[in-house]
């Protein structure tokens, strides 16, 4: 990439020709230090250096790295996971089953009663958006006994013990994606 952010920035007009100039004309113009021509050249933006870009693109790339790792985390845990495959399958992509299902193996092998409905001393629903004071913003995934899975949107998965989560006030609601005010019949109650 450093070869492509020279020659742009140096003002070469650059067409793609290969998979992995390609790749790098996409990063850069991810980054905002190229900009895609309506002929299909690239040309640099000038929004940053080229150390700038470098920094940027190294810093990304750990980002992409740790969200990956995380991931992988999260397949070892439905591999190793000794409960309800089909609520974990859900859970990972946002929905909440308490289950069991009662057919995947884990249920087959060990019948368990329904679950009741959502426990009620969690403190955000599945689904919710929270905002942590080290990863930022990310969606509550689910819940397995005293731990909570939150895929944070620059960290990946991470798993927290609810008892810390609530005594360090670790997560906090997000606030709507407008970040205005709104109303609803929760925020209407006077106590």
């Amino acid at each position: 990439m450093g070869k492509a952010a020279a020659a742009l920035a140096a003002g070469e007009l650059t067409e793609p020709d290969g998979r992995q100039q390609i790749a790098a004309l996409v990063r850069l113009a991810d980054l905002g230090a190229a900009a895609w021509q309506a002929g299909g050249e690239v040309r640099w933006t000038g929004a940053l250096t080229v150390a700038d870009v470098l920094a940027a693109s190294d810093a990304q790339t750990e980002r992409e790295n740790e969200i990956e790792r995380t991931r992988l985390a999260m397949m070892r845990h439905y591999a190793e996971h000794d409960g309800c495959r089909r609520s974990f399958l859900l859970s990972y992509f946002g929905q909440d089953y308490p289950g069991p299902c009662g057919n995947c193996d884990n249920d087959r092998e060990h019948p368990q009663p329904p679950a009741p409905g959502a426990p009620a001393d969690v403190p955000f629903a599945v689904g919710a958006r929270v905002v942590s004071g080290r990863w930022g913003e990310g969606t509550v995934q689910r819940y397995d006994g005293d731990q909570v899975t939150v895929l944070f949107d620059e960290h990946g998965y991470r798993e927290l013990y609810l008892p810390v989560v609530a005594e360090r006030g670790l997560l906090r609601p997000a606030l709507p994606p407008s970040r205005s005010l709104y109303w609803s019949p929760k925020s209407a109650v006077i106590e």
